[in-house]
């Protein structure tokens, strides 16, 4: 019954249907009932039959039928399908909840698990959730009305189908334990295959550009997808084995159930403690009615493979949200770090107690080695993770007491890894502001230096970029989110790395861009590149999750310290000048 409670769990608005579906179940197989009768009334006027005798029993037969189509069509019209809409209701439940999910969840789940729940095991829901709740009620109602017709029959007769109905019902459950096994095996080869799968596409740039690489290396990659494919179908290959030889056993339990209940009633027939008609209609109904538990075969499959599937979804899918505030509105877009520390794996910390101040309308660069913390400052101000200690303010307020929605809003982001959708460029752009003409696209993507090799496109703004941006170098898909900041026109504009993909040439008049821009807005930009920071109102030197320096360019020059290191490290490199 883990699955029933699981599905009221996730249905929501559904929850009527599906409670309608489970009774119309319950009162379609009470033509049990019907049956029992028309069989009684059939044998016990064997020997007087009449043409009122005929006519009341085809009665009962036509009630019976008219019953169970009634009841059945009111079934589908009511229930049938609910599942199609709780899992439509919950994939968009589940897309909100993802935009809104701090970036450890993405690093804690690999793609493929999230990828298998969005697809195959939520399909798998979708068509077998209806049939496991039919299958199951199907069985619990045919018993609840067979042991009402047996009792009313006789009551050792009753005792026995009790019996009887107890041993079917453990041998159910031993089937439902012995799929718990087989559903853990394969789900653990799913994920492998899954793994196997992401690692081969996403790598294969990788291997096509070492094809001189050791063979073995090569081998080894494709033997897990190889492996991993195998291991699958085993796994899929013994759960049908064995449920073969569960389902054999099975038919032949229900089978000599019903044996056993007809053999019982004509030896009451012979001891004269039940009539003629009584165990004619015993023997007749007790297999008619006992060869309808079979479909608990399926039932016992789909009572494990449900609810590990909902399990599944539920360890994928147990997504933590943000908690959002409640304010809407930003008095002004001064940023304030107030004793910040954070990490991303609880044990080594990022980011140390860190303390600054960004004034509203001011240029700051922040610069610090790799891994000092430089991007994860922008992850919290984004709210992409939460601080572990301290406070962000912005606009006077605590970051976490505004509304999420509010707070990206007023941030422009752009990335020094850009993913770009698999859609029109002018639909890339034009995603930082949906109701965007054309003409300010096209003048967004100007201002970030791309419109000419967009027109260069044999579509243009309509070409189609494959998936991430596949078809654009990266230079071309820098300026494309470059693009996007420009068209969302945010107060806070963030820049990561933003000119890490572009040529020299365009550099500087993408710069220049990004300066007109600025005017009357923050920007905080993390660079290595000297054009980036040397004009910027304030630097912060960040060093192992520390302040270890601010100040402006001509300010830090002169002291000794990171800052003036890095500044020298720069004029020795060829491509670097004052």
């Amino acid at each position: 019954m883990e699955f029933i409670k699981l599905s009221f769990k996730l249905a929501g608005q559904h929850k009527d249907r599906l409670k309608v579906g489970i009774l119309l179940v319950f009162l379609q197989n009470a033509s049990i009932l019907f049956g029992f009768f028309a069989l009684f009334l059939a044998f016990g006027w064997m020997n007087e039959t009449t043409g009122k005798h005929i006519l009341a029993i085809f009665g009962v037969l036509f009630a019976s039928f008219l019953f169970y189509f009634l009841t059945g069509w009111a079934k589908s019209g009511l229930s049938d399908g609910v599942f199609f809409g709780i899992f439509k209701d919950y994939r968009l439940e589940v897309g909100e909840k993802l935009k809104k999910a701090p970036m450890g969840y993405f690093a804690e789940q690999s793609l493929s698990r999230i990828m298998a729940a969005f697809t195959n095991v939520m399909k798998s829901l979708e068509n077998y959730s209806t049939m496991s709740i039919d299958f199951t009620f199907s069985g619990i109602s045919i018993s609840f009305f067979l042991l009402i017709g047996m009792f009313g029959v006789n009551t050792k007769i009753g005792i026995l189908t009790v019996v009887c109905l107890i041993i079917i019902w453990l041998f159910v459950f031993l089937m439902v334990n012995q799929a718990k096994k087989e559903i853990v095996r394969e789900h653990a080869a799913i994920t492998k295959l899954g793994d196997a799968l992401v690692d081969s596409i996403s790598g294969v740039s990788v291997l096509r550009s070492f094809p001189l690489a050791d063979e073995g290396v090569v081998e080894e990659i494709h033997a897990k997808l190889k492996n991993a494919s195998e291991e699958l179908r085993l796994s899929q290959l013994h759960f049908e084995v064995v449920f073969v030889i569960y389902s054999r056993i099975f038919s032949t339990v229900i089978n000599l159930s019903s044996l056993l209940v007809t053999l019982y009633s004509c030896y009451l027939y012979t001891k004269g403690e039940v009539l003629l008609p009584q165990a004619l209609t015993v023997s007749a109904a007790g297999f008619m009615i006992f060869g309808g538990l079979k479909q608990l075969e399926n039932a016992s499959i789909l009572m494990v493979k449900n609810p590990a599937n909902m399990k599944y979804l539920d360890d994928v899918l147990d997504i933590p949200e943000i908690s959002d505030g409640n304010l809407e509105v930003m008095e002004n877009q001064d940023i304030v770090f107030d004793k910040v520390s954070f990490s991303y794996d609880k044990r080594n910390p990022v980011l140390k107690d860190l303390s600054f101040t960004i004034a509203q309308g001011s240029k700051t660069a922040i610069v610090g080695a790799s891994g000092s913390g430089k991007t994860t400052i922008i992850n919290l101000l984004s709210r992409f993770y939460d601080v572990e200690s301290g406070k962000i303010k912005l606009g006077n307020n605590d970051i976490r007491d505004y509304k999420v929605e509010t707070l990206l809003k007023n941030l422009s982001l752009v990335f020094q890894q850009v993913y770009l959708f698999r859609d029109t460029i002018e639909n890339n752009i034009r995603f930082a502001n949906p109701k965007a003409s054309h003409e300010e696209v096209v003048e967004a993507a100007k201002r970030a230096h791309c419109h000419n090799f967009i027109m260069e496109l044999p579509d243009g703004y309509n070409t189609m970029v494959g998936e991430g941006g596949s078809s654009l170098s990266g230079g071309e898909k820098q300026r494309i989110s470059i693009a996007r900041a420009l068209l969302k026109n945010a107060p806070i504009i963030l820049l990561d790395e933003a000119t890490s993909s572009v040529d020299p040439e365009n550099e500087y008049e993408i710069l220049a861009a990004i300066e007109e821009l600025s005017k009357g807005h923050t920007v905080i930009s993390i660079a290595h590149r000297l054009s980036t920071v040397r004009k910027a109102d304030q630097i912060l030197v960040i060093d192992d999750g520390r302040l270890v320096q601010e100040g402006k360019h001509d300010e830090l020059i002169n002291q000794e310290g990171i800052y003036s290191a890095f500044i020298k490290a720069r004029e020795r490199a060829a491509n670097w000048k004052l």
